[in-house]
């Protein structure tokens, strides 16, 4: 057996045809490359469930789901006009029937600035903390850069139905700036995945974005240690930073013996896999695990493997970026060359387009899932039911 820190690589796949997605009875059938396997259907819908549907003139994106204790499901996400704009506001909606009908939409956290990238979590003690991002895009693109303002974190003792003010997490990419890069001002942290509760009860909340000077873009871990009040910037821990590689979008999973993997998206659209051995203080250099995936999840199941879900930016399946899905049986591992599951692609209702996936998972049992993605062409939050099978035979 391979050492644990032996990552396995994805085969160059190259295929080109178009993909089935959920697709309604009068749309036109697809055909699935040869090896990413289309959703059965299996679960208790054959189309995808309506999770949350934006007002006339708004878009839903960016969801995220957990499972709380009592079994409702909690979803999390971002209304607005479109992708980039300052009205952005994050809502949450539940569902008490395992996905297959949601309450009204609430509102969780609402400013004058754009309030997006919501991520969730219930803590063993019941409380849910929600971290998320915050952008000022006054005055972009026509009089300046636009300015990140950081990771917030919000919580809720009553079970999500109201929220505290949020805080905001230390970090040393946060500062005054006046470099530009891209679209923003440096010396700014996002965030894109869940904060994770550690055996000892610290808290962990992924970071990525620009150190004041510039750069490339690191991603990094700070800890909380009293349950999520504060997020002091001593203590962050770097996962990576490379000369000529922005690491984006880092997510984290607590695996079987106690360590930490964390999958990162990269500026080459390539995933990075890197890992802790001491509760996130320190982490080995992020290795390429050669998949195409960005905007992902890590659902870690009862047998200890993850249902890893992914936007596929790699073109084989359209030029879009359809929502794809595969089971880590060997998360010590890193990514291997695991089947993938064609989950969701909204291609079905229009063009393709990079404007989807952000998908999330839960676990109805060993064996079942239901996970949520964006969908722009119905201006909602759908959900796909699969089961473990789905995932684990090649066509």
């Amino acid at each position: 057996m391979p050492n644990r820190r032996t990552l396995l690589t994805t085969a160059a796949l190259g295929v080109t045809a178009a993909a089935l997605g959920r697709q309604p009875a009068s749309a036109a059938p697809r055909t699935a490359p040869d090896d990413v396997r289309p959703a059965s259907g299996s679960g208790t819908r054959t189309d995808p469930v309506i999770v949350a549907t934006a007002p006339a003139g708004r878009m839903a994106f960016f969801p995220d789901m957990i499972r709380l204790a009592d079994g409702r499901l909690l979803v999390g996400y971002r209304d607005s006009v479109s992708h980039i704009a300052q009205d952005g506001r994050i809502l949450v909606v539940e569902s008490s029937d395992d996905g297959r009908t949601w309450s009204e939409p609430r509102v969780a956290v609402d400013t004058s600035i754009d309030d997006r990238d919501p991520k969730l979590v219930q803590l063993r003690d019941g409380t849910i903390l929600m971290n998320f991002f915050r952008t000022d895009w006054t005055g972009y693109p026509s009089q300046n850069p636009a300015t990140l303002v950081g990771t917030f974190v919000a919580r809720s003792t009553d079970g999500g139905r109201t929220w505290s003010e949020p805080v905001q997490v230390g970090t040393a990419m946060s500062g005054p700036s006046d470099v530009i890069v891209g679209a923003y001002y440096a010396g700014h942290a996002a965030t894109h995945g869940p904060i994770v509760e550690l055996p000892d009860g610290d808290l962990l909340v992924p970071l990525y974005g620009r150190l004041p000077e510039g750069g490339n873009g690191p991603a990094t871990v700070v800890r909380s240690s009293d349950g999520g009040l504060t997020w002091p910037e001593a203590g962050e821990a770097f996962i990576g930073h490379t000369t000529g590689l922005d690491y984006q979008e880092p997510n984290l999973s607590v695996l079987r013996d106690g360590s930490l993997l964390s999958i990162i998206r990269t500026s080459r659209n390539l995933a990075y896999v890197s890992f802790s051995d001491d509760e996130g203080r320190s982490w080995s250099t992020p290795v390429d695990s050669g998949l195409p995936a960005s905007s992902h999840h890590q659902l870690r199941l009862r047998n200890g493997a993850i249902l890893f879900t992914y936007g596929d930016p790699s073109g084989k399946i359209n030029s879009g970026r359809p929502t794809l899905g595969r089971i880590l049986r060997h998360p010590e591992r890193g990514i291997g060359d695991e089947p993938e599951l064609l989950v969701y692609d909204a291609a079905i209702h229009g063009a393709p387009t990079f404007d989807q996936a952000n998908p999330s998972s839960v676990a109805f049992s060993p064996a079942r899932y239901f996970t949520v993605t964006s969908d722009p062409y119905l201006k909602s939050i759908v959900g796909v039911y699969t089961k473990a099978g789905d995932y684990l035979h090649r066509p």
